[in-house]
């Protein structure tokens, strides 16, 4: 897999030549991630496609149990992204108005880390 690098705000870098296109584990982390940052809705080309977290945060006040849905929903999330074996490893908290998501994921080329957070 080899996608454009991004900058710190998630746009899309120029590149001059394809060495500096990101490839491997760095481009599936990328992709899950900005798969995650593409909220249900979100797209008008095609509405129905999109992580659901908001929607599911609505829906409860985000008990330990919630949390703990969210938590597997989004590893389920992550594992349907192209590239991604398997995740190996995975966490979650909240703190204050935030909950984070962290997980490994094993692909063809080796492992990649891959962190999410959304204020609740």
């Amino acid at each position: 897999m080899v996608i454009r690098p991004t900058d710190s705000n998630g746009d899309v870098l120029p590149v001059l030549s394809v060495s500096q296109m990101v490839s491997g584990p760095p481009a599936v982390a990328r992709l899950a991630e900005d798969r995650l940052e593409l909220l249900a809705g979100d797209w008008w080309e095609n509405p129905k496609q999109g992580c659901e977290a908001f929607d599911l945060m609505r829906e409860s006040r985000m008990t330990d149990g919630d949390l703990q849905a969210l938590a597997s929903y989004l590893s389920s999330y992550v594992r349907e992204t192209p590239g991604v074996l398997e995740i190996t490893e995975s966490s979650y908290s909240a703190e204050g108005r935030s909950f984070h998501f962290a997980c490994t994921v094993l692909t063809d080329g080796g492992t990649a880390e891959i962190t999410y957070s959304v204020p609740t």
